[in-house]
């Protein structure tokens, strides 16, 4: 590709817009193989009922850690990007115009896979952002990815496929009620025993060893816990937008987060958390993106015609997919406040494990041959 720059004075273009133009094409590359990475898990886990094979939930979790890997190299190319001086870019910047970021079908790809949803979009100059794509199939094939089946729509079917295979007819949700009231009972007998401790570690009341503010502040983050397993009120906050993943798929990465050292969970959380860490990592690119913005043009507006850094920001804060994975985590319990698991269930478990033990008994009795044959 030829630098812009030097259409404008043959021969004399500017130095630091080669730099620019080969991060930029690097990060084309990178997003061509998360794509590649992303169909290949979507197609594993497309399936009628909800149900992933161990073995295939075993390459999705490889694949999805791949494309964490690949995100935090993106992260790590701005390092090299800014070595720029803001004056250096300013040299060229005006070369560029009308071309964005917001030109790259494959990110706007990658978000639509994911599962980022319409609604999360923030418009600029008055048109929705496939309209920023300077080509009418580009722009096509992006609005026609939207209604394709979204990973995270793949991920909540699997999550309650997964909750009825491990559980049956058991109730999850009614077991944690009881663990938190069996917590809070004991709380209350630890405040009653030894209150200025107590309050201390509960809200800082210990100077007035004040056991009652204590007691009240204990109740009122019982019922809030409580209330993360109502399905009711979890219903309230889809019907507002606030949660994506359904009340049973919740449940089930509560479940998975809670017993992850169970042999049979391990890689269902090995995914979970992949999920989680490839959300966080395009936030992280989406925050050194608009740190670099600002440290480069400042308050001036976009080549794309956006408001630049404010419009980056805003669109960071509301562009996560899984972090419904991540608000799981304010449901757990400390492991010592869990009960036993009933023997039901544990039996579930343990059968989940047995697919995987036999292969790997009838590799190890046909030998190293017959292993090697199963990995190639």
């Amino acid at each position: 590709q030829f630098l812009q720059s030097g259409l404008y004075d043959a021969g004399h273009g500017v130095h630091d817009e080669m730099l620019f133009i080969i991060i930029h094409q690097t990060y084309e590359l990178w997003f061509k193989q998360m794509l590649y990475e992303l169909d290949s898990i979507i197609a594993l886990m497309n399936t009628a009922d909800g149900a992933v094979a161990e073995c295939d939930l075993f390459v999705c979790a490889n694949r999805s850690e791949r494309c964490c890997r690949i995100l935090r190299v993106l992260v790590q190319q701005f390092d090299v990007l800014e070595t720029m001086t803001p004056q250096a870019f300013s040299d060229f910047r005006d070369f560029l115009s009308p071309a964005s970021g917001f030109q790259s079908k494959q990110f706007r790809l990658v978000e639509n896979r994911l599962g980022l949803r319409p609604s999360q979009r923030i418009e600029h100059s008055g048109c929705p952002y496939y309209q920023h794509l300077p080509d009418i199939a580009e722009q096509q094939e992006v609005t026609e990815s939207e209604a394709e089946t979204s990973l995270l729509g793949l991920v909540s079917a699997w999550l309650e496929r997964l909750l009825s295979e491990c559980c049956g007819e058991w109730n999850f949700a009614s077991y944690m009620c009881k663990a938190i009231e069996q917590a809070a009972e004991h709380d209350r007998a630890a405040i009653a025993k030894y209150p200025a401790v107590r309050a201390a570690a509960d809200g800082g009341f210990a100077a007035r060893n004040d056991a009652g503010a204590a007691l009240a502040e204990l109740e009122k983050k019982r019922q809030a816990h409580l209330r993360l397993f109502d399905p009711e009120a979890h219903q309230e906050l889809l019907d507002k937008g606030i949660r994506q993943l359904s009340f049973r798929a919740t449940m089930a990465c509560v479940f998975v987060q809670s017993f992850s050292s169970d042999l049979s969970l391990q890689t269902a959380h090995r995914l979970v958390n992949n999920l989680i860490a490839i959300d966080e990592d395009i936030a992280r690119w989406r925050h050194r993106h608009a740190s670099l913005v600002l440290r480069m043009i400042g308050s001036k507006n976009g080549t794309g015609g956006s408001s630049g850094h404010g419009y980056l920001k805003h669109v960071m804060d509301r562009s996560r997919i899984f972090v419904d994975l991540c608000h799981s985590s304010h449901y757990l319990l400390p492991q010592h406040s869990m009960p036993p698991l009933p023997a039901q269930v544990k039996l579930r478990l343990q059968r989940r494990q047995e697919p995987w033990k036999a292969q790997e008994d009838a590799l190890m009795a046909d030998g190293p041959r017959s292993r090697a044959r199963s990995f190639s």
